[in-house]
């Protein structure tokens, strides 16, 4: 079945560019390919971009569902909404990814991931998707690629926006806002709300399965619900055309309530925080000198309640709270040569924890040059980047991307890079118990990546096939270590991964049906045992089509995938799956709309993790107020 999906999406994929419809652009301009502005049809790199309108128009409710529909991504989430999520990006770890909001790292020291799950699609305006190695751009963690995603503007008259909406499973989101410009200061203010009655966490222990399994005893029968509020505001002042000054901030805040441990009285939950804010200055010195400055920190703050008891018992928690202190400054020299870019980040990091880690602070300070140019059908992309981190010393990491424009249609892209990921705190630090062991002496994991890939591009069609080989040395892994009478898991740099594949993409516009489709063929595997990877399928793909009638859009989802394990060891296994999702949009009049959506609309049993919940049919229904600039 997953191989006659795949094979139906591939065949979707070759032919469309027969067909034209003039209401399909693809001229977005996209700055994480390059770390300065570029359109997307000039980036060297294999970026994806997300926009506001796209997020409007299908309705999904959470940045998780968003992603899960993007080329290359796979996702895996502990439950429901709101729940802990990992994403995969060409099958790297989850730890190898780079996300950044509004410039900033948000991820936490402790376990080496963000809380996407925390991040509400009402604060976001875009996303930008950069898949392969690009630790030459953005330092340490960029194995798999980087995510970067951009809160609310401000631009045009000042106007007021609002959205309710409400769903099964007892879902309600809201969001307000104003933003806008007067004379020479712009400004933003956004505040919205999530709230779910959820499902549980855990699975029902009767699960059908080829493979019996034994009930996981934290199944708890209840519904594991989720709580956010979340705030974004932005002021820049403006002094002509070539000045701009400004601070932006963001905060999420969230109560996630879960399944844990045998008993049954306590109702196990948890509370995060995340939040970052900025101030900047970007100055056109000259016509061919721009200087970015910028100074920041953010703040991710997780506790875990063991227990709130039904019963008067008491609850114990614990903590773990990242803050990280970020500086930059960036220059774009443009000459006859090409733009060269110059700069030097420094990041601060800094955990506290209920958890008495032996080491709490670390330091990266950081160098970066870049050179883009374009000569004739040729493009070529240049990244060195030198990151010293107190903990383990000086990193060099780089790519060179050359690109060859066939005919004013088809291009040719072929690339090179190194990256690398640092170790957690987790796996450095963690004091010693009877289960797990910290290793001070690890080392970072490297990654050389080698891709082609070839594009079509009339402007009104976009097709893209691109092969990558990627090969990560010293990953670490949890293996038992014999030590006296125990044996917990240890933590080293034993294993290599090879991480290929062939990811083939098309969006554009046929016979007035706008479509995206993409498929992934690839195999993250344990170059040792032949493994796969944890949680990642050796194919899966998503289709998304609609059609425009009068004010009324209407639109289907479906994402498909392969089977996966749970585990390294690959005998837990995990079914493929392919879900379908509607939705329709109805133009009220200029101001406003009304959005409908159903996930799951045949009510598959699926798991994305063994044991973790997931939704049945849902459906969200959204009546938005958002006036054109």
């Amino acid at each position: 079945m997953n191989k006659t999906i795949s094979a139906g999406l591939i065949g979707l994929l070759l032919p469309l560019s027969a067909y034209a419809d003039d209401s399909t652009k693809l001229n977005d301009v996209v700055v994480t390919a390059s770390r300065t502005p570029q359109k997307i049809s000039d980036a060297l790199g294999d970026i994806s971009v997300i926009t506001e309108q796209d997020i409007q128009r299908a309705g999904q409710t959470s940045l998780v569902e968003l992603l899960s529909m993007q080329p290359g991504i796979e996702m895996a989430q502990n439950g429901g909404m709101g729940k802990s999520s990992d994403v995969y990006i060409r099958g790297a770890n989850a730890t190898h990814t780079v996300v950044l909001v509004d410039g900033m790292r948000i991820n936490s020291a402790s376990n080496g991931t963000t809380a996407l799950q925390g991040i509400p699609l009402s604060q976001i305006e875009r996303v930008e998707i950069l898949r392969g190695p690009a630790s030459g751009l953005y330092g340490a963690d960029a194995i798999g690629g980087v995510i970067q995603i951009f809160t609310k503007s401000a631009k045009g008259t000042p106007r007021v926006n609002a959205s309710l909406g409400f769903g099964t499973y007892g879902t309600t989101i809201a969001d307000a806002g104003i933003s806008g410009r007067i004379q020479d200061t712009s400004f933003s203010l956004q505040a919205g709300s999530v709230s779910t009655n959820g499902v549980s966490a855990f699975n029902s222990p009767i699960l059908t399965s080829s493979i019996p399994r034994r009930a996981n005893t934290s199944y708890n029968p209840d519904k594991d619900g989720y709580d956010n509020k979340n705030y974004s505001a932005r002021l820049a002042q403006h002094f002509g055309n070539n000045h701009e000054i400004g601070i932006n901030a963001f905060l999420s805040e969230s109560e996630n309530h879960t399944d844990s441990g045998s008993n049954k009285n306590f109702d196990y939950y948890g509370t995060q925080s995340l939040s970052t804010y900025q101030v900047y200055s970007k100055n056109q010195f000259t016509d061919n000198w721009l200087s970015t400055l910028r100074a920041g920190q953010s703040r991710d703050n997780l506790k875990t309640y063991s227990a709130r008891s039904t019963s008067n018992a008491s609850s114990t928690y614990t903590v773990f709270e990242t803050v990280q202190t970020q500086y930059l400054w960036q220059n774009d020299i443009t000459t006859r040569a090409g733009l060269f870019t110059l700069g030097t980040e420094r990041r601060e990091q800094d955990l506290d924890s209920t958890t008495k880690f032996s080491v709490k602070e670390r330091n990266i300070q950081s160098y970066l040059a870049g050179w883009q140019a374009k000569f004739g059908n040729n493009s070529m992309q240049a990244n060195l980047r030198n990151d010293d981190n107190s903990q383990f010393g000086n990193k060099t990491t780089g790519a060179v991307s050359y690109g060859y424009q066939l005919t004013p249609e088809w291009r040719a892209n072929a690339s090179y890079g190194t990256a690398f990921a640092g170790p957690t705190f987790n796996q450095l630090y963690t004091p010693p118990s009877t289960t797990f062991r910290s290793n001070p002496n690890l080392k970072p994991e490297e990654s050389n990546n080698k891709e082609v890939g070839l594009y079509y591009d009339n402007g009104l069609h976009k097709l893209g096939a691109v092969y990558y080989y990627n090969k990560v040395d010293d990953l670490i892994v949890n293996t038992n270590v014999r030590i006296g009478n125990i044996n917990p898991l240890v933590p080293s740099n034993v294993n290599q991964a090879i991480l290929k594949g062939l990811t083939l993409s098309y969006q554009g516009s046929v016979v007035g049906l706008q479509l995206r489709a993409s498929v992934d063929l690839q195999r993250p595997e344990d170059e040792a045992t032949g493994n796969l990877l944890p949680r990642r399928a050796k194919e899966h793909g998503n289709l998304a089509f609609s059609k425009n009638w009068g004010p009324w859009a209407v639109g289907t989802e479906i994402e498909a995938s392969g089977s996966r394990y749970n585990d390294a060891a690959n005998l837990i296994p995990i079914a493929g799956y392919a879900l379908v999702n509607l939705y329709t949009n109805y133009k009220i009049n200029n101001d406003w709309s009304l959005n409908a959506r159903i996930n799951n609309l045949l009510d598959k049993n699926y798991e994305l993790i063994t044991d973790y919940g997931t939704y049945g049919t849902n459906l969200l229904v959204t009546l938005r107020y958002a006036p054109a600039i």
